[in-house]
């Protein structure tokens, strides 16, 4: 498996578990609680960075860089 692909992954999982989260604060009425919003922050930035691995990677590949 390629480096932008296995980044792709990555990212696709990451969104999974930004959506999974959400879902649980709705579900579990805790849409304000901090604990939560600190969680889904932290998947967010990751998500951020993982978005620049694949853009990263992809350009490699593609020798643009």
């Amino acid at each position: 498996m390629e480096g932008s692909e296995i980044a792709r992954r990555d990212h696709q999982r990451n969104k999974s578990e930004i959506v999974k989260l959400v879902k649980e604060m709705f579900n579990l009425e805790k849409w304000g609680d901090e604990e939560y919003k600190k969680k889904l922050q932290e998947l967010v930035i990751k998500d951020e960075e993982l978005v620049k691995d694949v853009i990263q990677k992809i350009k490699l590949e593609k020798g643009l860089e």
